[in-house]
């Protein structure tokens, strides 16, 4: 996103306004130690609406009535502001004549009115940042499984890892990005990435939760599909029963079809029914043919079933004798092959060849023994696997056999119900109401129509999937701007001063995990494993420069702010906390530090300098291919470099220099203004 930082400042108790003002491209804040240059990243923080201030404590916590940060943003100038221990934010748009001026920023311009709780003061801030995504859970059922709560929004204070790298981190082998040390806000930065990137919006979350919902319901309804065809299959054995039944009562069959003619269509069945008039034939003698066919039918299925059951017990014996022979087997010593001497008499010397014949045979045993052994395994799985075969027979004639028992008692019943004086047309109505409530059960199952329904959803749910593919496509943009940033970084590689063994750098980074390292010819080297502070600050600037001209490419889409800070960027080679004097000298820094110097300070001294002037180069490189200027803030102790042809330092502090004085002036308003037009904003 095209922005940049205006002014980091505070109002004093005594209503003095105290700041410094930055413009796009490199911005160095120089001066000795404990002058208050750290606390401008952490005011500007403070403001970005960080919950605890962490400016340093003394001479500025003392003065700070107000912390003030003023931003560009597209065409707008943002006042965001903070009051001392207070959990509110101020947060209003500014002309250009106001943000012009850092006097405008006294007490009277700080109202009540523009305060607001924390909470709101950050969210209002991300809708300037075009965060205005109020929900981002893809999946509903990971929402009930959290208690119905949603998942977190992003929000503005995930921007101050890809913004932020303060003195502690800069250099840090075992941490690249800021407040990245709980988990729950890196998972979120990586979660919230293709937001940040502008990859996708609101309406990528509402289709996604759509998209989940019909994954569900295809799901459920593929899990009923095999109920509903074993519920119409019962359903097919209930109606045949009670035809039979109604034939065997009555001594009529009922027209209405076939049985499964009447399941496919249980409509035209029904009014079949309902057409047909109760006819009973008195002398019908159907219930003991019926009767008489069950019991020979149950008599062949019983005849199955024993003869199933004694191939149980022989396959059982079969396996438990070839487990045993396993057993034994795994105990004897097989020899795999034997020393053969060669037979001769001793007084004639002639050669007898019985010694290699049974050597022979002893090799024929041998093979086949070892043969016989391994096959045994494959032996006890063919047995298991027919004694699961035979089960399932068994399984099917026992259910033969209740199935043909349960009708024999049915016809059984008809006969004690006739001689308990009920009437063969009262049974007979009887089985025919079961026909119709058996058609009914179908026609129920029927008017589902899952089959229909399933092709609906898997319809609606291809048209959603094509949708998001051709309006984000969010798995593709991701691998693309991966290789995008490795591209960039291999560029940028190049240019810093990494240590020999790390020849030709290959940085890599993973938008999955936010790892970076450097792939070696074999293995991946880690930050924590690159030896020096020099490498660790070189990854860190490689991959933030990277990741700022990737967004800056996007244009106005991302809304990631084309801010840097860089907070002693210097202190790998000269300590600040060496450095008090009223100007920096490299040699004097370089003989306090002693015998811990490994390097020649001339190396050392053409390292930093090369360092600035990358920073220069690359703000202009991007500008050039993106039209968007970065700024980058660099507060540092390095001073009076002789930077590369064509580029001075003294362009890039302006002024900002803190050698005998600090932020906090003693004399008053320490303002350092830049003359920026606003026509180049």
């Amino acid at each position: 996103m095209r922005a940049f930082i205006r002014h980091i400042g505070i109002l004093d108790h005594k209503d003095i306004v105290h700041a410094v003002s930055f413009g796009p491209g490199v911005n160095v804040v120089t001066g000795k130690s404990s002058t208050g240059k750290s606390a401008l990243i952490e005011i500007f923080d403070y403001c970005f609406g960080s919950s605890d201030s962490t400016v340093p404590e003394g001479v500025i916590t003392e003065s700070a009535s107000i912390y003030f940060t003023v931003i560009h943003i597209k065409e707008i100038n943002l006042v965001l502001a903070r009051k001392t221990g207070n959990n509110r934010g101020f947060i209003k748009e500014a002309s250009d004549a106001e943000s012009g001026d850092v006097n405008t920023f006294q007490q009277p311009y700080f109202a009540n009115d523009y305060f607001l709780p924390l909470d709101d003061y950050k969210k209002e801030i991300g809708r300037y940042f075009g965060l205005d995504i109020t929900n981002v859970d893809t999946s509903l059922e990971a929402k009930a499984y959290r208690g119905n709560r949603k998942s977190p929004t992003p929000s503005i204070r995930s921007l101050a890892s890809f913004i932020l790298q303060h003195q502690n981190l800069i250099a840090n082998k075992h941490a690249v990005f800021y407040r990245f040390d709980e988990e729950i806000k890196r998972e979120q930065a990586i979660e919230h990435f293709k937001i940040f990137a502008g990859f996708v919006d609101q309406t990528y979350f509402v289709k996604s939760q759509q998209l989940d919902i019909l994954q569900s319901e295809q799901r459920q309804i593929e899990l009923r599909i095999p109920r509903v065809a074993d519920i119409r299959k019962k359903a097919e054995a209930d109606l045949r029963r009670v035809l039979d039944e109604y034939f065997s009562i009555s001594g009529v069959q009922i027209d209405i079809g076939s049985v499964g003619e009447a399941i496919q269509n249980p409509i035209r069945a029904l009014e079949k029914l309902k057409k047909i008039s109760l006819t009973v034939l008195p002398q019908s003698d159907q219930h003991a043919t019926q009767r008489h066919q069950m019991e020979m039918e149950m008599a062949r299925l019983t005849a199955e079933l024993r003869k199933s059951q004694q191939t149980l017990t022989l396959v059982q014996s079969s396996i438990s004798f070839a487990k045993n022979y396993d057993a034994n087997a795994l105990a004897v010593a097989v020899p795999s092959d034997a020393e053969l001497h060669a037979s001769s008499c001793p007084f004639c010397n002639t050669h007898h060849p019985a010694v290699e014949r049974e050597a022979n045979r002893l090799t024929e045993a041998i093979e086949w023994l070892n043969t016989e052994l391994h096959r045994s395994p494959y032996l006890i799985g063919s047995f298991e696997e027919e004694e699961q075969d035979v089960v399932r027979k068994i399984q099917s004639y026992q259910q033969g056999i209740n199935e043909l028992d349960g009708k024999i008692k049915a016809i059984d019943q008809q006969i004690t119900d006739l001689a308990n004086f009920r009437t063969q047309y009262e049974l007979t109505l009887k089985t025919k109401l079961q026909v119709e409530t058996v058609l009914d059960q179908v026609l129920a199952q029927k008017n589902e129509a899952l089959d229909v329904k399933l092709d609906e959803v898997k319809n609606k749910i291809a048209a959603l999937k094509h949708f998001l593919a051709e309006h984000y496509n969010v798995d593709s943009k991701l691998k693309e701007a991966e290789q995008a940033i490795w591209d960039i970084m291999a560029e940028l590689g190049k240019r810093f001063d990494f240590e020999e063994s790390f020849h030709p750098i290959n940085l890599r980074f993973s938008l999955d995990t936010f790892d970076l390292w450097h792939q070696g010819k074999d293995k991946k080297v880690f930050l924590r494993s690159m030896g020096s502070g020099a490498n660790w600050l070189y990854c860190h600037l490689t991959l933030f420069l990277a990741l700022h001209k990737y967004f800056c490419s996007l244009g106005d889409t991302c809304i990631v702010p084309s801010v840097l800070f860089l907070d002693q960027p210097s202190q790998v080679y000269f300590p600040s906390i060496l450095d008090n004097e009223t100007e920096f000298s490299p040699t004097d820094l370089a003989k306090k530090q002693g015998e811990t110097r490994k390097r020649p300070v001339d190396d050392d001294i053409n390292a930093v300098t090369n360092l600035y002037s990358q920073l220069v180069v690359f703000c202009k490189e991007v500008l050039e291919k993106t039209g968007i200027e970065p700024q980058i803030i660099v507060t540092d102790h390095a001073d009076n470099l002789t930077l590369a042809e064509g580029m001075s330092f003294e362009s890039l502090v302006q002024g900002r220099r803190w050698r005998d004085r600090g932020f906090i002036h003693p004399s008053g308003n320490s303002a350092v203004l830049l003359e920026v037009p606003v026509t180049e904003l």
